[in-house]
């Protein structure tokens, strides 16, 4: 532990000459990168402070591509090393912004998905939901990219039930029904059907089923059973409010 906050120290002590003594600002970055590979796994506070050094000169310089990366692996640090899933979701947010401004579509879509998952956790489910949205409207038409279009409208599903407006629901499958058409053949499709109608009904008892049903097709990750779970007792309290 010690060595590696020493390395860190050293690499730090070593940028600041490059940036004051030597005026070699972009050596100077490369350095602050190499701190907070040294820092990262003991000093992540530390880690994180010298690459947001190195982020504020690449995008000083305009070299948004680069500051990208470094702003991944940042959120990356906060949401694995550091368990700040704010902070992290905010660095995923401008990551992808910097990458979608740089044309670099499949990097940025691939950090908009990850910022509406953390979104989701965090209850921001309107932000999830536009977030998927977005993705699976930027994914339609790309050979690679349309068969995961099932999973972000699934996703986003999932979010609008979250928020206990069953209209807004139905709306949205709607729009995903136009936005695919051949969303509603699916079983991610069904799914989502039955669960507003369980909720509907306020029928805790097929909402369970029908998510065990579908589980034995396809494997519930742990972020849907989260979710899912909440809009379950969304509806218990709905129940409870009643009798």
């Amino acid at each position: 532990q010690k060595s590696s906050k020493e390395a860190g120290q050293c690499f730090e002590k070593a940028a600041s000459l490059q940036t004051n003594q030597l005026k070699e600002p972009d050596d100077a970055a490369n350095t602050l990168t190499e701190a907070f590979k040294s820092y990262r796994k003991d000093e992540p506070e530390d880690a994180a402070r010298c690459l947001e050094q190195a982020i504020q000169h690449y995008t000083l310089k305009g070299n948004f591509r680069r500051a990208a990366t470094h702003k991944q692996n940042l959120a990356e640090l906060y949401e694995v090393e550091m368990g700040d899933v704010k902070r992290a979701a905010e660095a995923y947010e401008t990551a992808a912004g910097w990458y979608e401004n740089d044309n670099a579509e499949a990097l940025a879509n691939k950090l908009f998905l990850k910022l509406a998952d953390l979104s989701a956790l965090e209850s921001d489910y309107y932000k999830a939901i536009s977030n998927y949205e977005k993705v699976a409207k930027s994914s339609i038409n790309n050979n690679l990219m349309k068969w995961s279009v099932k999973e972000y409208l699934l996703k986003a599903g999932i979010c609008h039930l979250c928020t206990g407006d069953s209209v807004a629901t139905n709306r949205a499958l709607e729009s995903y029904r136009d936005l695919d058409p051949s969303f509603s053949q699916t079983r991610e499709h069904q799914l989502l059907s039955d669960l507003v109608e369980a909720v509907d009904e306020g029928d805790q008892e097929k909402f369970a089923d029908k998510l065990f049903q579908y589980d034995q097709m396809s494997k519930l990750d742990k972020w849907k059973t989260t979710l899912l779970l909440r809009v379950k007792e969304n509806i218990e309290e709905k129940g409870e409010d009643f009798s």
